[in-house]
């Protein structure tokens, strides 16, 4: 159910993202760093973490549109974004024999059976931090916030895939290159040099690799496609480890990461009762409803929202179509930001789902959410 809000939405001005996007410093992050980011976001001192500053003075006046609208151009933006996609990929130097290295790399897609089951890609925003420039395009989408731990180990085995010598096949032998429904696709910067890899912006080469059968010995088959005559041995232990892993193991288990510099306001909904918290982070003004709040008491419950943890994937859909138990919306006060919607409803027992701008795919624990709404109400 849609609810409209007259606090949020007539709000009428909001900062213009004037700040350039600059060069993200793309260094390997291990789990502490990602979670200190994380942390450093949902507490409030995104500021100093991102370096990121507003400029300019332009004003912007939001204006609602119909949903209807909205999934019009929702639709148009999907079909534009897909050409230029499809242009850029043209335009993208084809490798004969890739060579590339983690800090290099802006986009993997993993196919098997005939069909991608994973797309990484690295999408800079103005309103994002420079870890959060990665999205799991398939099959989640820019809300599913990177573990850029676990990603930088799956580059590292896809850099350590060695095309420097084909191999000898001996007559007869059945590859399974010519039949494969399995193959990889790395988009990348062709140089060894760090320092330039994280300087420059975007991809200028390209390889699609070919994955053929086993051959009984540790290795496993492949070729470069459009050289399939050129067969290559890759070690079978490697790919297995590639391929072995799942969507989910690659992204941070919170719902969403939103970084309060970002934020206008957010809208709560738990049960019958609605909230109002209005933000404006660069003057250190907060506010529950009409009553003034500090940093730390805005900070301890902006934290307690964020930092619900994702249980697992959903399996299967919810068998009944009640209201949320609890609905946060979040919007934004960066032009180009887009608002999020997070709905928690009853999935059974001992889960919630997870409704993230109308996608649900995961679960929570339901205490976890029961807890956050008493934490709500306690607040205001």
């Amino acid at each position: 159910m849609r609810r409209s809000w007259a606090g949020c939405e007539a709000k009428a001005q909001f900062k213009s993202a004037g700040a350039g996007k600059g060069k993200s410093r793309m260094v390997r992050q291990t789990g502490k760093r990602i979670a200190a980011l994380a942390i450093c976001m949902i507490l409030l001192f995104t500021a100093g973490c991102s370096g990121k500053k507003e400029e300019g003075g332009n004003q912007g006046q939001i204006q609602g549109e119909s949903q209807d609208t909205a999934d019009q151009e929702d639709i148009q933006n999907g079909k534009d974004a897909k050409q230029k996609e499809s242009e850029a990929q043209k335009q993208l130097k084809q490798a004969e024999k890739p060579q590339f290295i983690p800090n290099g790399i802006r986009s993997v897609s993993l196919r098997r059976d005939g069909e991608e089951f994973l797309l990484i890609s690295r999408e800079p925003a103005d309103y994002k931090m420079d870890f959060d420039y990665w999205e799991v395009s398939n099959p989640y989408d820019e809300n599913a916030t990177m573990n850029t731990e676990v990603m930088f180990e799956m580059f590292g085995e896809l850099c350590g895939l060695a095309f420097d010598t084909p191999v000898q096949v001996e007559e007869g032998t059945d590859t399974g290159i010519q039949e494969s429904d399995m193959s990889y696709r790395v988009e990348y910067v062709d140089t060894a040099d760090n320092a330039k890899a994280q300087g420059t912006e975007d991809a200028d080469t390209a390889v699609e690799v070919i994955l053929g059968k086993e051959d009984g010995k540790g290795g496993r088959y492949a070729a470069v496609a459009g050289k399939e005559e050129q067969v290559y041995l890759l070690p079978a232990e490697t790919i297995r480890m590639i391929y072995d892993r799942k969507p989910f193991d690659y992204i941070l288990k919170i719902p969403v990461l939103i970084s309060a510099d970002t934020l206008d306001c957010m809208e709560i909904t738990a049960g019958n009762r609605q909230y109002e918290i209005s933000v404006d982070a660069s003057s250190d003004s907060y506010r529950f409803g009409k009553k003034e709040v500090d940093k730390k008491e805005f900070a301890a419950l902006y934290q307690a929202i964020s930092g619900v943890m994702l249980a697992s994937e959903m399996d299967g859909g919810r068998s009944d179509k009640e209201e949320p138990e609890l609905t946060v919306v979040f919007h934004r006060n960066i032009e180009g930001a887009p608002k999020v919607q997070v709905s928690y409803y009853s999935y059974d027992d001992e889960y919630d789902s997870v409704e993230i701008n109308g996608e649900e795919r995961f679960l929570v624990g339901r205490d976890e959410i029961e807890t956050l709404i008493g934490q709500i109400e306690d607040a205001f």
